[in-house]
């Protein structure tokens, strides 16, 4: 397994396992993910519920202010997340999210995210502040 694919396993917790969240790219400063929607994402609308799309876009700016190149995976926290819903998420299309580092330091990172369904429309966005957690050996 090369060090890109364990760092990507690495990433998936049993949380995102169980939605079907695949974690497409990691690097510094950029996080992509991907979920096939299906029924259970569904609200009472028909649907995908926005509390999904609210934990895609959190993950992906909590995993763009983390560093692979450090060699050991240390996870972040929200602080806050603002969303902004634009158009609905269907049943059955794929989401990508993409996230970004937009500024920050050794603590805190600033970043965004949006999701766009298989046309390429742009479904939602957000923005946040993260805290890193610490690493074993560091401050």
């Amino acid at each position: 397994m090369s060090d890109q694919a364990a760092s990507l396993t690495a990433l998936s917790t049993p949380f995102l396992r169980y939605l079907g969240v695949e974690v497409s790219h990691w690097s510094r400063g950029r996080a992509e993910l991907t979920l096939q929607t299906r029924a259970e994402h569904g609200n009472l609308s028909g649907i995908v519920h926005g509390g999904v799309l609210a934990t895609l876009m959190d993950t992906a700016c909590g995993y763009c202010g983390m560093d692979p190149e450090e060699g050991a995976i240390a996870g972040t926290a929200t602080i806050t997340l603002s969303i902004q819903y634009m158009a609905p998420a269907r049943i059955d299309e794929q989401l990508t999210v993409t996230g970004s580092r937009t500024g920050g330091g050794r603590r805190i990172h600033f970043a965004r995210a949006e999701i766009r369904n298989e046309q390429g429309e742009l479904l939602a966005t957000a923005d946040g502040t993260f805290r890193h957690s610490r690493q074993a050996g560091r401050e």
